[in-house]
Order: structure tokens, then C-alpha cells, then sequence
């Protein structure tokens, strides 16, 4: 009688702990392919003439489930389409998914900030920047207690700046030590801020990470993406859609082109994380071309499904030259 007892109290142990796994989150996320758009039908110019074009750009995406339980993870393990990450690669201890969203989400629209002025640019426009943002203090640096996020510098010295490189330059006319005066809006409200220099990289430094503003743009692009997609890598793809939607002739000559990578302000294009994932999504919609960064080369060797092209890009420049020469097309580097 006693070791039925026992044996129905294991059973029973045995099922709960069962059940129990079912509520465990565990500390990872898991990534697999996610949605794509063709950028062409999002995207809507207004104050210049437009053209049409009659294939597609297709911007490519990670989806990231945060929320991975226990038998989730096994079933996750099981298929080559998912990939599962420590959760603190992608979500800081301090900063929940809610807030990672909000940084996604502003990200996102800085990139297309950014495409838009690179875009601009690439077709003859002449444009400058009007105003320079803080958008990320370095803990531990000069700057950690004095600047913040969401600071715009107006001034540097008692000079007036209005770019990046203008606030380096009043940086860099500074030794080791030295204290730099900046006259900062936050809040709508204006302070004086001085910060020391400090040497890092070889370089004078404060501690901050910058943005250049553009608050007016002679040219008014708008892009609507949808499915809750966030973050810069989607830049280059908008980049070329908005070029395309500003240049005769149809830069995509009835291709389906997709891609993928960040676009800096002058027309680099940088990496980003999830490639390996966004070209199993392009393999299923059957589109044969990828544009890829060329600091991403290396991390999907060895993963790219059969019958689809990557063609290198480290620039705009590379990205346009084959869309536009069929030579270049015929001889593009790949990874």
C-alpha cells in the first residue's frame, strides 16, 4: 500500500512538473523569417514629378519571438528555419520588449530619414543638415550626466553647429582634458553644458553617439510599411525605391530585386543581424536576386538556399551600378 502511495505521488510530481515546463519562459529568443513588402507600393513622393516601375523592391525581415516557453524551444531546435539566441543578445536587463520596440520603431524612422536625403543626394539635390541630435550617451564618458539623449546641439564653443562634423571639428580643437561648452536644447528649453575631452580610439572624444536632423526636405517622402516591422535595416531597399520613384526609366527593369542593410548618410551600406533568416523568406516568395551587405558575406556562408543570387553591395553606388549596367549585373560579386 505505501509504495502505491509513493508511486501515485511521483506520478503525480512527474505531471505537474510536465505541466509546469509548459509555463517556463526560457531565457532566449528565436528568430525566423519574416515578412516581406515590396517597397515600391508603400512609398508615396509628393513636390516632384514620379515614374513607375513595373517589378518590385522588396525590403526583407526577422520575426522574434520573445516569449519562447520550454517545449517551444524543442520543437524551435528541431527546425532549420529557426534560430534561437540567449534573450540578453537581444534585450539589455534593464530595457524590457516593450521599450526595445519604441528604439525599434524610431530607428525605423530614421532610416527612412536617412534614404531619403541619401536619395535626394544620388539624384542632384543639394542636401545639408540643419541641426545636430544626441542619441545615445556612453556610460562611464565625460559626457555620462551631462548630455542626453534627445539633446540637439546648437552651439559648441560659442560657435553655432548644424552637423556632425562641425560639433568633431570643436571636439578635436581640444587636447585630452580640456573642457568643451555646448549650448544644448532639451526639452525646448536651452542650457549651457561643458564636458571634458577624453581620448578614445586615438581620438578626442566626449562620449556620445550623433545624428544629423533634416527638418526640411525639399522633396516629402513618406513610406508605410506594415507588419510592426522595425529597425534601420530595411535603408538600402528604401533608398533604391526612392530613387527609382524620382529617375525616368524603370530601375528595376521588371526584376523582383529583394535585400537588405542599413544605409549611413554617405551612401555606405552596413550590416545587420538576422540575413540568414530573411533569405529563407526570399527563397519561398521564389525571388532569385538578394542584395547583401558585404560585412554579412561571411555569416550566411554555408546557409544560402539553392537558385538564389547574392550580389554584394558596401555602397549605394554598387547597389545602382547593377541595377542599371546589365554588364555589371552579368559580372556583380556575390558572397
Amino acid at each position: 500500500m505505501r509504495q502505491r502511495v509513493i508511486a501515485v505521488v511521483g506520478v503525480l510530481a512527474l505531471i505537474g512538473l510536465v505541466f509546469a515546463l509548459n509555463f517556463y519562459q526560457m531565457p532566449v529568443v528565436a528568430l525566423s523569417p519574416g515578412p516581406m513588402e515590396d517597397v515600391l507600393v508603400r512609398l508615396k513622393v509628393e513636390g516632384t514629378r514620379v515614374y513607375d516601375s513595373d517589378g518590385k523592391l522588396y525590403l526583407t525581415s526577422v520575426g522574434i519571438d520573445d516569449n519562447v516557453r520550454f517545449y517551444e524551444a524543442l520543437l524551435d531546435m528541431a527546425n532549420r528555419d529557426v534560430q534561437l539566441l540567449p534573450r540578453a543578445r537581444l534585450y539589455p536587463d534593464d530595457e524590457d520588449s516593450a521599450q526595445i520596440d519604441k528604439e525599434n520603431a524610431a530607428l525605423m524612422d530614421r532610416s527612412k530619414e536617412t534614404a531619403t536625403v541619401v536619395a535626394l543626394r544620388e539624384v542632384g539635390y543639394d542636401i545639408k543638415p540643419s541641426g545636430v541630435e544626441v542619441t545615445q550617451v556612453v556610460s562611464g564618458a565625460p559626457a555620462d550626466g551631462k548630455l542626453q539623449p534627445g539633446d540637439k546641439i546648437l552651439a559648441a564653443d560659442g560657435r553655432a553647429v548644424a552637423s556632425i562634423d562641425e560639433v568633431r571639428k570643436a571636439i578635436g580643437r581640444h587636447r585630452v582634458g580640456e573642457p568643451v561648452a555646448f549650448r544644448v536644447d532639451r526639452d525646448q528649453r536651452q542650457r549651457n553644458v561643458t564636458v571634458q575631452v577624453q581620448e578614445a580610439d586615438n581620438q578626442p572624444r566626449v562620449g556620445v553617439l550623433l545624428r544629423d536632423l533634416f527638418p526640411r526636405l525639399p522633396v516629402k517622402v513618406s513610406i508605410q510599411t506594415q507588419n510592426n516591422i522595425g529597425g534601420p535595416s530595411a535603408g538600402l531597399i528604401f533608398t533604391l525605391s526612392i530613387i527609382d520613384k524620382l529617375t525616368p526609366g524603370d530601375l528595376t527593369a521588371g526584376r523582383r530585386i529583394a535585400g537588405t542593410g542599413e544605409i549611413a548618410l554617405d551612401g555606405s551600406v552596413l550590416p545587420v543581424g538576422g540575413v540568414a533568416e530573411k533569405l529563407i523568406a526570399v527563397h519561398r516568395l521564389g525571388v532569385t536576386t538578394f542584395l547583401i551587405p558585404a560585412g554579412n558575406c561571411d555569416s550566411v556562408r554555408g546557409q544560402v538556399p539553392a537558385g538564389l543570387r547574392l550580389v554584394k553591395v558596401s555602397k549605394i553606388g554598387d547597389a545602382l551600378s547593377f541595377l542599371r549596367d546589365p554588364k555589371v549585373a552579368t559580372t556583380a560579386p556575390g558572397c
